[in-house]
């Protein structure tokens, strides 16, 4: 393994450094669903309608858009270009994906606020740079619902904590090729409820817990 040291990066408004390199990288395009976005999209598959719209925060292997296909408008973001890539080939009429890194300072502003019923973040601060950023993409995520939406996140994702780089790998099929890959985190990026509690009531949203589940819902207020 050798680690990508020339990677494009963006700013934060901390003045930290964000991967953000369009490069072709191997992520998650090709590995299996983790067990909490299997539970969001089975959450999802029976409350919503055709006319929701839903933001999916990291499209990894597409498998909330390929479920819900026909259920909902669906945009999503990805730092990786293979996961989007992928996401095209499917050629779901309802499925949009973008490059963005969803902590960049400029992040997210392309998309329309007070749209989404749904925004879908299974890893909420797993990989943030700074709490300065995070903050700053939570507020971010609340001007994007629309009256009653919801951010949706994993319970168990609260106290995952993980970096992300650029790494050379080899193979004898592949030779060297590119990868995204994961490294432990900061213990700082970890939530706790009372954390999430101070979050909803700083941005104006209730937190729910999903009764007999992993999954908690930030609701924006009426």
């Amino acid at each position: 393994m050798f680690l990508i040291k020339d990677y494009q990066t963006i700013f934060c408004p901390n003045g930290c450094k964000i991967f953000s390199d369009g490069n072709n990288y191997e992520y998650w395009e090709n590995k299996e669903t983790t067990s909490d976005e299997l539970e969001i999209t089975n959450f999802l598959k029976s409350h919503i309608s055709q006319n929701v719209k839903l933001l999916h925060i990291g499209v990894g292997n597409s498998y909330l858009a390929k479920s819900l296909n026909n259920q909902g408008i669906i945009d999503g973001i990805s730092i990786s270009s293979n996961e989007i890539n992928y996401a095209k080939k499917l050629n779901l009429s309802n499925y949009k994906v973008y490059f963005s890194n969803k902590l960049g300072k400029d992040s997210l502003k392309f998309l329309k606020e007070n749209y989404y019923d749904f925004i879908i973040d299974v890893n909420l601060k797993s990989f943030s740079c700074c709490d300065i950023a995070f903050d700053e993409m939570f507020r971010k995520y609340s001007n994007l619902l629309n009256k009653n939406g919801k951010i949706l996140t994993a319970k168990d994702g609260l106290n995952w904590t993980r970096l992300l780089k650029p790494v050379y790998r080899f193979s004898f099929k592949k030779f060297f090729y590119r990868r995204l890959k994961e490294f432990d985190g900061p213990e700082r990026n970890k939530l706790s409820m009372n954390d999430c509690l101070k979050l909803a009531s700083n941005n104006n949203l209730n937190l729910e817990e999903i009764i007999n589940s992993n999954i908690i819902s930030f609701k924006k207020q009426n």
